[in-house]
């Protein structure tokens, strides 16, 4: 029997745009990264991959030449700081919006070839509801939806997370408030996301915490660099390291769901 653990899989979705996802998916690698984690982040937006962009990044190869047979999951990673390995999207020339289950199956299938050289995988799906993202969510481990105080980020993110569970019987979220006044705002999202779905009995929402708004996020996009970098004893990167000692005491699953998922393999062999 193979002992090596299955790298654990985390999706952050939001239900729109605007909720800081991608920031918080950079930042939060960089802080899993102190703990000792070895972090692969994947930007799977395939409409408007933003990562490259926030960090001054021109990549070799994007998640479009893997798609689209001219490059292998080897040669599309590109080492970034601290040693993370980025799979990064491309906006050049035209998004892909339209892959059929095939080419979502053929994404996920290839990171068994990389599945030893990473403990972490953090996916990072276009905001809203569709089938691209639905089927990056499907292939993961642990959700992570980052929503923010405003009624229609709550609204979006109740949409999503309802779509998800009637549809493909997916129970279990966890629940990240970014962008917070306070310390306070985000358990109240919480709570009114706990309310607005009282009577389903079956879906089981977890509280992952909150961040901060920073005054910095601006000046740190402009300058291309991580805000967790620029200004690591800062309530942000406090937050960030609150947020990665949350997530490394969640249970790892090692065992196959039956769905197409990524790192498949190694769940098998440690069955």
């Amino acid at each position: 029997m193979n002992s090596i653990k299955p790298p654990q899989v985390i999706v952050i979705a939001s239900g729109k745009g605007g909720t800081g996802k991608s920031t918080l998916s950079i930042n939060l690698s960089m802080a899993l990264t102190e703990l000792g984690k070895r972090v692969t982040l994947l930007d799977a937006n395939l409409e408007l991959p933003s990562i490259a962009t926030l960090l001054n990044i021109s990549p070799t190869y994007t998640l479009t030449d893997l798609i689209e047979g001219r490059c292998s999951i080897h040669e599309v990673i590109h080492c970034g700081p601290r040693g993370i390995n980025f799979i990064l999207g491309s906006t050049l020339p035209k998004p892909i919006t339209n892959l059929g289950p095939a080419h979502h199956f053929g994404i996920v299938n290839a990171f068994n070839a990389i599945a030893e050289e990473m403990d972490i995988l953090i996916v990072d799906t276009a905001p809203g509801i569709n089938k691209s993202v639905f089927n990056f969510i499907r292939a993961s481990q642990d959700i992570l939806l980052v929503t923010r105080s405003e009624p229609t980020a709550i609204a979006s993110t109740n949409a999503l997370l309802n779509a998800l569970h009637l549809d493909y019987n997916l129970q279990n979220f966890k629940i990240l408030v970014n962008m917070t006044s306070n310390r306070y705002e985000g358990r109240a999202v919480f709570e009114k996301l706990l309310k607005m779905n009282m009577h389903m009995t079956d879906l089981f929402l977890n509280y992952a915490g909150y961040v901060l708004e920073s005054t910095s996020a601006r000046s740190a996009a402009i300058k291309g660099q991580a805000l967790f970098s620029l200004y690591p004893k800062s309530e942000f990167a406090q937050d960030i390291r609150r947020l990665a000692l949350t997530i490394n005491r969640w249970p790892i699953r090692n065992t196959p769901t039956g769905d197409i998922e990524f790192f498949v393999e190694s769940l098998i062999r440690n069955t």
